[in-house]
């Protein structure tokens, strides 16, 4: 817990107390200093008779000097609030025998009252802005002393929201650090994944190319309802291939449409050969079928024959220009040399 400051030796009750104690003598003071104007009066009348009785009876009054006591001069002075009563005695001050110099001397013991009774206003007055100051930074004081306290409570709830902060992300970069690990991980078990994919996909194509290995596709022949597609290939064979002994010589497993049936377009006929040299045969044969609507060609899965057609423009631009090109399975072969897609 934080220290509260410690209050100050001067406070405002002590301070009250002094002003009341001072006030409470500046009366006092200018009571006795009434009275003992009073007296001075008095006894400056009385004296100047006395005097005036001495001169006529005594015989010596122009040699001897009358004195006042020290007992009057007391009693005079004791009314002044500087005065302690430890004061030395002053000596007596002859009196002169003339009335106006005793006049002139109660005036001087008036003026030294009314000096002191106006400093002694000062200093109270000092006072007063002496404690209105004191009361002022008292309650500046208690102000900071709040505000320090309530700065330290602060401060230490900061600090323990920093030393949670600090926690959480200790916790973050932790968890961040297996989480950069993890997806490191994940990327390469992808990667592996793609790989293996590939791989499995040239292994079925692969796959799919040798299942189509002994099949040729015959295009544009006419599609009957309820037709015999394996006699319709065969006596294509025989009629427009020029094989004549198709039909004795030549055995296909099977033949059919392929796709769905459309009144506006002619499907073509896939035939799975019994001999891979049947095929060869026929296939050899297809080039008789020049300038006719018909077309014998080998039947490659769907992937290969995307990439064929996108291999045929430029193997007939080759063509045109006087190169050897021709497409094998899914490569495109110009002059011999295999076409990479930027020659």
């Amino acid at each position: 817990m934080p220290k509260k400051r410690k209050k100050s030796k001067e406070s405002p009750e002590n301070s009250q107390n002094i002003s009341k104690r001072l006030s409470t003598m500046a009366q006092n003071g200018a009571i006795l200093g009434a009275q003992s104007l009073q007296n001075g009066l008095k006894n400056g009348s009385s004296g100047q008779n006395e005097v005036n009785a001495q001169y006529q009876s005594s015989a010596n009054y122009n040699s001897q000097p009358i004195y006042y006591s020290d007992t009057q001069y007391m009693a005079m002075n004791s009314a002044s609030p500087v005065f302690t009563g430890n004061t030395p005695p002053t000596p007596c001050t002859p009196v002169v025998q003339n009335t106006g110099q005793n006049q002139g001397y109660n005036h001087n013991i008036i003026s030294m009252l009314l000096q002191r009774l106006d400093s002694m206003d000062k200093k109270l007055s000092q006072l007063d802005n002496i404690q209105a100051g004191m009361n002022v930074l008292t309650v500046r004081m208690d102000t900071m002393d709040q505000k320090i306290n309530s700065f330290e409570v602060k401060l230490s709830e900061i600090e323990q929201s920093r030393s949670f902060d600090s926690d959480i992300l200790e916790t973050i970069n932790k968890r961040q650090t297996e989480l950069d690990t993890l997806l490191k991980s994940m990327k390469k078990s992808e990667k592996d994944s793609r790989e293996k994919e590939l791989e499995l996909r040239d292994e079925i194509t692969d796959i799919k190319c040798r299942s189509m290995r002994d099949n040729l596709l015959f295009f544009n022949l006419p599609e009957e309802k309820d037709e015999n597609c394996e006699q319709k290939v065969l006596k294509f064979i025989e009629k427009e291939m020029k094989i004549l002994d198709a039909k004795e010589n030549i055995k296909l497993h099977r033949a059919h449409r392929l796709g769905v049936y459309r009144s506006t377009k002619v499907r073509p006929i896939v035939a799975k050969f019994a001999y891979f040299p049947d095929r060869e045969r026929v296939r050899a044969s297809a080039k008789t079928l020049s300038g006719t609507h018909f077309g014998v060609a080998e039947q490659f899965p769907r992937e290969i024959m995307e990439t064929r057609r996108k291999l045929v423009p430029i193997m007939k631009k080759a063509r045109d220009e006087g190169k050897e090109a021709y497409i094998k399975v899914d490569k495109l072969y110009i002059n011999k040399q295999l076409y990479r897609g930027h020659d």
